[in-house]
């Protein structure tokens, strides 16, 4: 739950925006003109692109192209709340900042990614504390500051030790890329997305991602992600000593009961059950 949201506005749109979060939660984003960076400054989070599912953990950061995306911020013991920082990065406001001098991170090269993770700095840390100052402050931002602070972010990003990789991403910030459905399920078959959240990844309509779905794979996606987890978890009981609820999780179930009656239903036994009936044999 989104318990406080600070933001600032460019050309009346959010450019820079601070929240505080109540964890768990899942956070659904889509970037159709705009690219973004997060900031987390306190708590965990897995943030899941169509083909990637990155963790990142307290003053790390993240660089997200335009596309759709979803975040799940954990709750652990050291935290029940997520800060995160999040500078939004649009095209036309970029293209303003520019104007004729058009950096060579808008054109074009031949590598493509949908986010890059950007492991804890200093010089990005202290950017963030700047903006923290900022909001503490709101009178003292203007128009012309923010657009300092979004140059500021970009010239910092490539200072750091993923310069390359975070100028392959900049070179597509705003070229849409819709990935494969093989791309999407090898990332994702294992997590607890459902059949709307794969097709939002894919950019496609839920019947047409489930018409797409069934042309390529031959069997629904409901029924194909359960097969596919259920099989997982036949390999992880006999495998390794991971719980029943650990592998429930671990395949990308979320409640240990359903998980159960699908394996029974399957297997003929309980998960407990079939562990031990294979180390009988």
């Amino acid at each position: 739950m989104i318990i406080e949201r600070k933001h600032f506005d460019l050309n009346y749109k959010c450019v820079i925006e601070k929240l505080l979060i109540k964890t768990p939660f899942t956070y659904s984003a889509i970037f159709q003109n705009e690219a973004c960076f997060l900031f987390i400054k306190e708590g965990q989070s897995i943030v899941k692109s169509p083909t990637e599912k990155l963790n990142i953990y307290a003053s790390e950061s993240v660089l997200l192209k335009c596309g759709d995306y979803f975040a799940d911020l954990i709750q652990n013991s050291k935290h029940e709340h997520c800060k995160i920082f999040a500078v939004h990065l649009h095209r036309d406001i970029l293209k303003e900042l520019y104007k004729d001098e058009i950096p060579s991170f808008i054109k074009s090269n031949s590598k493509k990614h949908f986010a890059q993770k950007i492991e804890s700095i200093n010089i990005i840390i202290h950017f963030i504390e700047s903006l923290d100052f900022y909001f503490q402050n709101p009178a003292m931002v203007n128009d012309e500051l923010l657009k300092l602070k979004i140059k500021e972010l970009i010239l910092l990003l490539l200072q750091t030790n993923n310069a390359e990789n975070i100028l392959s991403l900049f070179s597509h910030l705003f070229t849409p890329r819709q990935a494969s459905l093989k791309e999407i399920i090898q990332t994702h078959i294992f997590s607890n997305l459902t059949v709307s959240n794969l097709a939002a990844l894919s950019g496609r309509s839920l019947s047409v991602f489930k018409r797409d779905f069934e042309n390529y794979f031959h069997n629904t996606p409901a029924n194909y992600i359960k097969e596919q987890k259920l099989l997982r978890a036949n390999e992880l009981l006999i495998s390794t000593d991971f719980s029943v609820s650990e592998i429930c999780y671990e395949v990308g179930f979320s409640d240990t009961s359903h998980f159960t009656k699908l394996f029974k239903q399957k297997y003929l036994l309980t998960p407990s059950e079939y562990r031990k009936a294979r180390f009988r044999k």
